[in-house]
């Protein structure tokens, strides 16, 4: 895990040190951990203090930022977090695609459970998946995407998902088994992303 001082958080964000501890005062950022009268801030620290630089040249004031974040804090999803109502024009979760029940692409995708059929038509059904193929210029092309990353990443995820079962079987009994997947998928969702993250900035 990456930890960062104070000084070493103002350079890479871009922010104060002033206003980080401002912005820590007024709830905005989490408090970093402790160790004497050292501060150690990590990548949620860096993650929030965008999130709010962002907010901020949006014309949010602190305020408005604080009650957003007690909202995120509190499990609300974006909606809830901001208090305002979106039923009616929430993108569908699931989405219809126009090809080809037997295209080898989409017979992967449909092995790996990222696709369905539904009465002859295929469906995308998990819904951030859907929302990104919808917003596609060329949802073919979209679709081999995904399928040359799914065949690519396939045993790594199981590799992974082997040592996550493997880590939660030695946690049973701490907590219920439905708690302890969640709290897995969560960890590996972070991790995975930091990785895709330092990935991506390599091949660059």
């Amino acid at each position: 895990m990456v930890e960062y001082r104070l000084e070493d958080l103002a350079r890479i964000s871009g922010v104060s040190a002033r206003n980080i501890r401002a912005y820590r005062e007024r709830g905005l950022l989490d408090s970093p951990r402790r160790v004497g009268r050292s501060a150690y801030y990590g990548e949620r620290h860096l993650a929030q203090l965008t999130a709010i630089s962002q907010l901020l040249a949006k014309g949010f004031n602190s305020a408005h930022i604080a009650e957003f974040f007690a909202g995120v804090r509190s499990g609300k999803d974006l909606p809830g977090a901001l208090g305002i109502e979106v039923s009616g024009w929430s993108r569908p979760k699931t989405l219809t695609l126009n090809v080809d029940p037997a295209d080898d692409d989409v017979r992967v995708l449909m092995e790996f459970g990222l696709l369905r059929l539904v009465d002859g038509s295929v469906e995308v059904s998990d819904p951030a998946l859907a929302a990104l193929v919808a917003d596609a210029e060329d949802q073919r092309r979209c679709v081999r995407i995904i399928a040359h990353l799914a065949r690519s990443t396939d045993a790594a995820i199981d590799r992974v998902a082997e040592s996550a079962a493997s880590a939660l079987a030695e946690c049973r009994g701490v907590s219920s088994d439905t708690d302890l997947r969640e709290l897995a998928r969560a960890v590996v969702s972070v991790e995975v992303d930091r990785a895709l993250r330092t990935g991506l900035a390599t091949a660059d």
